[in-house]
């Protein structure tokens, strides 16, 4: 079989066009990943933590000295950053929380979730509740694991208090 130097050509063309873009979007997810990580560390420098554990999900990063058991939050939205900490010695409880609307259509109970959150249980209990706000539905149009994260460290969380 003897295939000439211009079939080849299209060939090889016709792959570099189909994975190129998905290098460049992986080596964009993991640029913002790196970026968000390093404000993360910076901000858990801030009150003499480090950050061991961590998880990123598109538009927030959460993560956790494990020594000092503080969790830590950092989320970018498109006009604001929001910077939130939490330390274990202060927490009752945590819980995954998801916020949304039940309602009929064409006579089936349909829900729509407009907010996942994980909520922070402080002690004493005059204190206010600390929470992460990881999904809102005017920010995003629809979920990409955070109903699955937030479960995740309320579980951790819960395990350590």
């Amino acid at each position: 079989m003897n295939l000439d130097l211009g079939t080849s050509l299209v060939g090889a063309i016709s792959v570099l066009v189909c994975v190129i873009p998905f290098v460049l979007v992986t080596r964009s997810v993991k640029k913002k990943e790196k970026a968000m990580l390093r404000s993360l560390s910076d901000f858990a420098e801030q009150e003499n933590c480090k950050i061991h554990e961590h998880e990123y999900l598109g538009d927030f990063i959460i993560g956790m000295d494990t020594n000092k058991k503080v969790v830590f939050f950092y989320k970018e939205e498109r006009d604001a950053s929001e910077k939130l900490s939490v330390d274990l010695k202060d927490v009752k409880s945590c819980k995954a929380s998801r916020i949304g609307k039940t309602f009929r259509n064409k006579g089936k109970v349909e829900q729509v979730i407009e907010r996942i959150e994980l909520v922070f249980t402080t002690r004493p209990a005059d204190r206010r509740n600390v929470v992460f706000e990881l999904f809102n539905s005017h920010n995003n149009l629809q979920l990409n694991g955070e109903l699955q994260t937030a479960e995740k460290w309320a579980k951790i969380v819960n395990d350590l208090v």
